[in-house]
Order: C-alpha cells, then structure tokens, then sequence
C-alpha cells in the first residue's frame, strides 16, 4: 500500500491506499447534466498511462494518479480555477486543489456534470510512498461474492443537484456501456475475422448484434464463453 505526499512539503494528501487497475470507464463523459457516482473505491487508486489523444481533462496527464475524493487529506479548493464547468469543477484550468500546509497545487477535483466524480493528483506535484508490512489482500471470487457488490446493466441517473425518484428514467449504467465498448474491442480483435457467437441471454443482446454487423458470416464461427464464477 501507499500513501501520497507533498513534494513540496512532504505533507500526507491520501491516507494508505492499494493500487488496481484504472476503470474503463474514467475517461468517459455520459449524456448531458446527470450526476454520475465516484468513479474509485474509497482505499484505491489507479494511473493513467493514456496517450494524448485519449486525454479528455488537463488533469489526466500521464502518469497523473486518480482517487476517490473521500481520499484526499489536507488540501483547500482554489476557486479561481473552476474552469470551463457547468455544475462542478472539471479539471480543464488545471490543478484545483493546493496542499494545505504550503499552498503548491496538487490535485484535480473533478465533479462536474456527466463526468465521474474523481481527483487526480498531478504527478510532478506528489510522489508516493511505500508502507511496509501494508500490503492489502487480494479478494478471491468467493470473497467478491460474498460481498453481493456489483452493477446492474440499467439504474435510474438524476439530473445534477436533485435527488432520485423513483420517475427518474432509467439508462443503460454508464459503467457498463464504457465496459460493453470495450470487450466488443476485444471480441472483435481476437475473433481474427472469423465470425463470433456468444452466450444466449444478457451476453447476446449486449454483443450478438454488433459481432453479427461487424464480422464476416462467410469463414467458420468461433464462440466467446464467459470467465469467471458462474
């Protein structure tokens, strides 16, 4: 596990956190003035090593260091620096968040409108520190389970700054769009050009449409299974 600090000042900006994978879904921006949810778990974090032409926000400079905003410590908003945002800060005037202690900007708080809720620490800002004898334990797929978290494929979003009812439409979750988007990527690669079924049920009517649109019907079909618990 880690913990951020100033470089400036060596001041602590997150308590211990573990590193995983960055979500398929941080770069995206969904629909128009809907509050979407925190795009971390609290206790994690995640780099961004996208190129430039995949960087939607100033603040997802390579090597920038995304958190959940329940994570960040000892840090002041700097309100000029509100940038081109709608309802929120959006990253696009730079670091938002100084450190506390010395004033250096460090961080990116992002909250606006139909982004996900985030804060990116600007690498050249912060450096981490590793704690020994902290290392978080991997979860199996029985502990996962066991905790009942996951997405469902539709949820209803509210518009910014209301509460949910239960009138508020229901979309497709934007976590799973961004992660649909993905795996057809994938699919689409690894099938060669060779057509591809999938898995009757929520598998076909994410992918079996698109597959049939984008391969050929005329070379051997190969199938997709799924991984993971059943």
């Amino acid at each position: 596990m880690f913990v951020f600090v100033c470089v400036r000042c060596d001041a602590e900006l997150t308590p211990p956190l573990s590193q995983v994978a960055l979500p398929v879904h941080a770069r995206q921006k969904y629909g128009n003035g809907l509050q979407l949810p925190v795009l971390m778990e609290s206790g994690t974090f995640a780099v961004e090593w996208g190129p430039p032409w995949r960087r939607g926000l100033s603040a997802e400079a390579p090597g920038a260091v995304v958190i959940a905003p329940g994570d960040v410590r000892g840090t002041v908003l700097i309100p000029e620096r509100r940038g081109g945002a709608c309802c929120g800060f959006d990253g696009s005037a730079g670091p938002n968040l100084a450190c506390a202690a010395c004033g250096s900007a460090v961080a990116s708080r992002i909250d606006d409108c139909s982004l996900w809720q985030a804060v990116w620490l600007a690498q050249d800002a912060v450096r981490r520190l590793s704690l020994e004898g902290a290392d978080a334990r991997l979860s199996s797929w029985a502990d996962l389970l066991a905790e009942g978290a996951g997405v469902p494929p539709s949820e209803p979003i509210a518009s910014w700054g209301e509460p949910f009812r239960a009138s508020d439409r229901w979309h497709w979750s934007p976590q799973w769009v961004a992660a649909a988007g993905q795996a057809l990527a994938h699919l689409v690669v690894a099938s060669g050009g060779h057509a591809v079924t999938v898995p009757e049920g929520l598998a076909a009517t994410m992918f079996q449409r698109a597959l049939d649109t984008l391969l050929p019907a005329d070379r051997p079909t190969r199938r997709a299974v799924l991984a993971g618990p059943q």
